[in-house]
């Protein structure tokens, strides 16, 4: 059976949709979050680390509900103060209303940082092995570009698809805007295939999903083929992340045995 290996980055709370329901299409897994436990267990690899544009330490700072809006960079709060009335009705309102409350820092410590490039080759040289990673998943709350800036042999070598939450809005200090990001992977021969159009407090930001346009072989385009199905993008905006009704089945049928077991 065909299987994706899987880099998630900024992996709160698990696999979030749609790789929650199709966790039998995964072999490999490595995913980070500074707050989590380290773990290592066959194949799913999980460090208590950051990634970022090089190998040191960084001050991270953890804010929102259970850390959901825990970063490297600072909440941009200069900013929000200045245009709030422009970007007040846009989005969720009630976000909207409560971002400066959800924003506060809570906890800010110390982590180490290190690029990707440099984890995946020790990682490589501690397996024994080179395990090409096809995918990679990363919802930083602002950091997209400075782990594609650390992760360049990555991405020209094993890469052939992302997901990435970008940003309109720099709600979050010194962070790179998601046109920048777009033209960036461009350059490295990956396309739009999808994305969630924006959304959360003030419509500022969306995830999109990103493949590689010239498959370099058989077994690369299949792997592609395969995220495209797992992503589903609909309609003329390509939209991804909107459960269809068996996805919704499947997810309650599996609520029901978490609670039965």
């Amino acid at each position: 059976m065909l299987k994706v290996n899987i880099i998630d980055i900024g992996a709160v709370g698990g696999f979030d949709f749609p790789w929650e329901i199709y966790k039998h299409k995964i072999d490999w897994s490595l995913s980070f979050e500074p707050n989590e436990p380290f773990i290592l267990t066959g194949k799913k690899l999980s460090y208590n680390c950051a990634v970022w544009n090089f190998d040191g330490e960084a001050a991270f700072y953890v804010s929102g509900k259970q850390g959901t809006g825990s970063s490297l960079l600072k909440q941009n709060f200069e900013w929000v103060q200045e245009n709030f009335k422009a970007i007040q009705l846009e989005g969720d309102r009630q976000l909207n209303e409560t971002w400066y409350e959800r924003s506060k820092i809570t906890k800010e410590f110390e982590c180490s940082v290190k690029k990707l490039d440099t984890i995946l080759v020790e990682l490589y040289q501690s397996l024994g092995e080179h395990i090409p990673f096809h995918f990679l998943k990363s919802d930083t709350q602002s950091g997209e570009f400075f782990i594609l800036d650390g992760a360049k042999d990555y991405l020209e070598k094993d890469c052939l698809g992302l997901e990435l939450e970008l940003y309109r809005y720099p709600l979050y200090k010194d962070m790179i805007l998601e046109n920048e990001v777009k033209s960036y992977l461009k350059s490295l021969g990956f396309a739009i295939a999808g994305w969630t159009g924006y959304q959360n407090s003030f419509n500022s930001q969306a995830d999109y999903l990103f493949l590689r346009e010239i498959p370099r072989s058989n077994k690369e385009e299949k792997i592609i083929e395969l995220i495209q199905k797992i992503y589903q993008p609909h309609g003329d905006q390509k939209l991804i992340k909107k459960p269809s009704n068996l996805q919704r089945v499947k997810a309650k049928v599996k609520q029901l045995v978490t609670r039965l077991t």
